[in-house]
C-alpha cells in the first residue's frame, strides 16, 4: 500500500515560504549586536531573552521592519530608528502600520543607506550614506542614488537587519 492510496491525494504542495534573512552585505555585519530581524521576532514572541539596548536602528521599510521596531520599543529600547533608502512614498509596508508605529514613537530616516558597522566604546555605530531618488529601476520604485561626500553615523545598541527574505 502506497501512501497515494491511503489518503486518497494525487499531489501534495509543499510551501515553506521564504524564511532566510537577505544581510546588509557591508563591513561590520558580523559584529554582535548586529542581528537579522525575523530571529530577533522568533525570540521576542518565544519569551526568550531578546535584550536591545536603549538605541536600536532598523534597517529596511517593510512590514518586518515595523514589526521589529515596535517590538524593540516594547521590550525598552528608548530610541529606535528605521532607515530606509528611499522615501516613505517608496515603503512596502502598510500605512496603517508605519502610522502606528510612529504614534508608538518609533522614528523614520529616509534617503539613508548603511556602508558599515563598526564598534566603540562598547556601542555600535552605523555608518550611512545620504541618498536621492533617481530614475525608477525594474520594481517601478524610483532608484535610490548615492550623495557624494554626504555620510553620517548613527550610533547604537542593536541593528536590526530587514531587508527581505529569501527560500
Amino acid at each position: 500500500n502506497s501512501l497515494d492510496e491511503l489518503q486518497g491525494f494525487d499531489a501534495a504542495f509543499l510551501s515553506m515560504g521564504a524564511v532566510k534573512a537577505q544581510r546588509l552585505g557591508i563591513e561590520g555585519q558580523e559584529l554582535p549586536g548586529v542581528m537579522d530581524c525575523l530571529g530577533f521576532l522568533r525570540e521576542a514572541n518565544l519569551g526568550h531573552n531578546a535584550c536591545v539596548g536603549e538605541r536600536v536602528a532598523v534597517v529596511g521599510a517593510g512590514n518586518v521592519a515595523i514589526d521589529g521596531a515596535r517590538t524593540a520599543l516594547r521590550l525598552g529600547a528608548k530610541e529606535v530608528t528605521i532607515v530606509y533608502r528611499r522615501t516613505r512614498l517608496e515603503m512596502p509596508a502598510y500605512q496603517f502600520e508605519v502610522h502606528a508605529a510612529e504614534e508608538e514613537g518609533v522614528k523614520l530616516m529616509f534617503l539613508a543607506s548603511p556602508l558599515g558597522v563598526r564598534q566603540e566604546a562598547g556601542h555600535l555605530s552605523l555608518h550611512l550614506q545620504r541618498m536621492k531618488l533617481g530614475e525608477p529601476d525594474e520594481s517601478g520604485r524610483r532608484r535610490p542614488v548615492p550623495i557624494p561626500g554626504e555620510e553620517m553615523d548613527l550610533p547604537v545598541d542593536t541593528i536590526l537587519e530587514a531587508i527581505g527574505q529569501v527560500a
